[in-house]
């Protein structure tokens, strides 16, 4: 509809000028002087000139040479101007400036007055004042079309920036969308990995145990029970942010390890947590995922090891936080499937903080080494 709207005013005011000309000019009004031609002459130098008009956006200086040679010819075969002449040299004029720039609107607007000057060429002498006021029209008009020239470039200018804008506004719209389903494939990944993890640990034990230790069995049953309401409580905490976008989460940090290495033990994973230096300037946005690394670290451990302990050791020095995960090994085949993204999941964590993750096997074990700069501001 606005495309369609747009091409009817395009073809009114392509059209209008055309029509006005050739109406006045065939009615003769504001004739100089009694007109000395035929009906025909009338005719053709009405066509003469309103049809050039119709280049005027494509050819100015064209349309500009042939109504100046119009006006002549206008004078020859009738002996006088007339409004419609006035109305042609104005529309001629406007569209060299609103067309053609530089050396182009010159070259129209002299042709323009050169062919006024050779029509009123025989009352030049007794009456030169008569070419102040065609300058000053043809001159005027001309420089009107530049001023529009320029304001419709500036304007095409503008919705091209303003469409560069959208463009980059629907871009990060995608990047921070895409952002946020990482981040939550994330949290997901290693809240029910983890939980999953336990409980599958525990189940089997409480499987092992069901014919020898019915006591161990049934902790073993609780420590299930126990996993599954801590990854239910998890995943009631990621859905509310999602429901709701006001809502906060309670954000594990480095303190919370030490929680964590209980929960470890309780599926017959010995942890040891080892602090050294002094923790300043973490955010809580790095605490956590700080915390994240070592939890998707014990499960790693819990699904690929046999290892009975893990050693974290967490210290701070020169701007920089180092952690270690570490386990004798030796690394046994997971009865968890697993999806092959705790490593990198790591590495994206810290990403933003300029973080780095190397992890592979030692001699005995297996060992995960984060460094990662403090001091400076939570990313975006």
């Amino acid at each position: 509809m606005r495309w369609a709207a747009g091409a009817e005013c395009r073809t009114l005011t392509t059209w209008a000028p055309v029509v006005a000309v050739a109406v006045l000019s065939q009615a003769g009004i504001g004739l100089e002087s009694d007109w000395s031609g035929s009906d025909a002459s009338l005719a053709l130098t009405s066509a003469l000139l309103a049809g050039p008009l119709l280049l005027r956006a494509a050819r100015p200086v064209l349309t500009a040479a042939l109504i100046g040679a119009a006006l002549v010819v206008q004078v020859q075969l009738g002996g006088s101007l007339h409004f419609a002449s006035f109305i042609a040299v104005l529309v001629a004029s406007f569209a060299t400036g609103r067309h053609a720039g530089g050396q182009r609107m010159t070259a129209g607007v002299l042709l323009l007055l050169v062919g006024v000057v050779l029509a009123v060429r025989d009352s030049l002498p007794e009456s030169v004042e008569e070419l102040v006021f065609p300058l000053f029209y043809v001159s005027a008009a001309a420089a009107l079309g530049s001023v529009v020239r320029r304001q419709a470039r500036q304007a095409a200018e503008l919705h091209g920036l303003n469409e560069a804008l959208v463009r980059e506004r629907d871009a990060i719209d995608r990047l921070v969308v895409a952002t946020e389903r990482l981040r939550l494939a994330r949290e997901l990944h290693d809240v029910v990995a983890h939980t999953l993890t336990v409980a599958v640990v525990q189940a089997e034990a409480c499987e092992a145990a069901l014919d020898a230790d019915l006591e161990r069995a049934r902790e073993a049953a609780r420590q299930v029970q126990a996993a599954g309401r801590r990854g239910l409580a998890d995943l009631r905490s990621l859905v509310r942010v999602l429901r709701d976008t006001d809502a906060t989460t309670d954000e594990p940090g480095l303190d919370d390890l030490d929680t964590l290495a209980g929960v470890m033990a309780s599926a017959g994973l010995e942890v040891t947590v080892e602090r050294a230096g002094t923790f300043r300037g973490l955010s809580p946005e790095l605490e956590r995922e700080l915390y994240r690394i070592v939890q998707e670290g014990l499960t790693n451990v819990v699904k690929h090891s046999s290892a009975a302990w893990v050693r974290i050791l967490v210290r701070a020095h020169d701007s920089r936080v180092q952690l270690e995960i570490v386990d004798p090994g030796p690394a046994v085949e997971s009865p968890v499937p697993s999806g092959g993204h705790g490593l990198a999941g790591m590495a994206e964590r810290l990403a933003p903080f300029g973080g780095q993750v190397t992890a592979g096997p030692t001699s005995d074990g297996y060992r995960v080494h984060v460094s990662v700069p403090v001091h400076q501001e939570a990313p975006a």
